[in-house]
């Protein structure tokens, strides 16, 4: 048997290594370890509510957005709160702002500079490939970090600046918008539109949201230009969709609140395309090789305890778990309740009504 161990990784808040056991050329045994500790949970304990405004945030600094809402909304259910409508909507741009800026960072800086490298040499794609995204000297970040930089100039009109604000609070955000910053957020968000439609898809949007199966998504990439066709292009001539597949559920608490609802709604999508209201007095915490003593299955009721002696354990991450398996979440996931037809083709329950969110709201 060969251990092999790839790490630290540096896309991830906190360190992160991988343990691969190989015996006669397949992973007999897998760990992902997560060997820094740093005990959120047990930061917020005993300290006045408001203060998780001010902490959870650290918990990520690329999305600490997401940290932001989630702590206002937790306080918010604690306190009864009734957030103002405009506050709200202020919160839901800044938070869809961050969320387009994390996919340009992750496309862009994270992900595509990988198949740059010379590991890929042989294949025909690679020399537009290295001079389009090889880290730090491509094309295409000189185009992808301004329209970056520019949509986050909406957390500085809406939050102050990004990020770790304090903008984003119980009852709404700290300031209203007024008249002449509603006109540069337009103004932003049309700049974006832009980029979007000339970098990326090469394609208006309306075109790109159109496309409702894969076979037309194929057709509409071929001979195209632009960076999705390209990455669609490489995913194909590298069997990217047979890569990775777990047990095919993808669950979201939803996204963009308000009084209505969600614009992207929250649910569960099996593996077989069944829609349903997502069950979540299913999700437990496992901790079995963490390096935490179990206190309670429940997510509500557990405490984080940590006991760097356990044996078995080696990781300092718990296991969310739906029902015993491992759901995924993130973009895809909230897209695939209701959103927008480029999510695989699926079936609603008899009890699940699904809307489409559009573009916008």
């Amino acid at each position: 048997m060969t251990r092999i161990t790839v790490g630290p990784f540096n896309r991830v808040e906190g360190d992160l290594e991988v343990r691969l056991d190989i015996e006669s050329g397949r992973v007999a045994r897998a760990e992902v370890t997560a060997p820094l500790y740093r005990g959120f949970e047990q930061i917020l304990e005993g300290r006045p509510p408001l203060d998780a405004l001010v902490i959870a945030p650290r918990i990520c600094g690329i999305c600490s957005v997401s940290q932001s809402i989630a702590a206002a909304s937790a306080l918010r259910q604690a306190m009864g709160v009734v957030p103002a409508q405009n506050g709200v909507l202020a919160t839901n741009i800044a938070h869809a702002a961050e969320n387009a800026a994390d996919h340009l960072t992750h496309f862009y800086i994270f992900f595509m500079p990988d198949f740059a490298r010379e590991a890929y040499a042989a294949h025909p794609w690679h020399g537009a490939a290295a001079e389009r995204f090889t880290a730090t000297k491509g094309s295409a970040a000189r185009e992808a970090l301004p329209a970056r930089a520019r949509l986050l100039e909406i957390m500085g009109l809406i939050a102050g600046k990004w990020p770790h604000s304090l903008a984003f609070q119980p009852g709404g955000t700290t300031r209203a918008i007024e008249l002449g910053e509603r006109i540069r957020l337009n103004a932003i968000a049309g700049s974006f539109r832009g980029f979007l439609e000339r970098v990326v898809f090469a394609d208006t949007l309306e075109n790109v949201l159109a496309l409702s199966t894969p076979s037309e998504l194929e057709r509409w990439r071929d001979g195209r230009a632009g960076d999705f066709a390209h990455f669609l292009r490489l995913a194909d001539a590298l069997a990217l969709a047979d890569l990775g597949k777990g047990p095919g559920l993808l669950m979201s608490f939803g996204a963009y609140h308000d009084a209505d609802g969600a614009n992207f709604r929250a649910g569960l999508r099996a593996s077989d395309g069944m829609i349903s209201t997502l069950p979540s007095d299913l999700i437990t915490e496992d901790v079995s090789h963490a390096w935490m003593r179990e206190t309670s299955r429940d997510p509500a009721a557990s405490r984080s305890v940590p006991d760097a002696d356990k044996a078995d354990a080696y990781s300092w991450c718990k296991a969310p778990r739906l029902g015993g398996e491992p759901g995924a979440v993130g973009a895809i996931s909230r897209q695939a309740g209701g959103g927008p037809p480029q999510v695989p083709p699926r079936r609603a329950s008899p009890n699940t009504t699904v809307r489409n969110p559009g573009i916008a709201r």
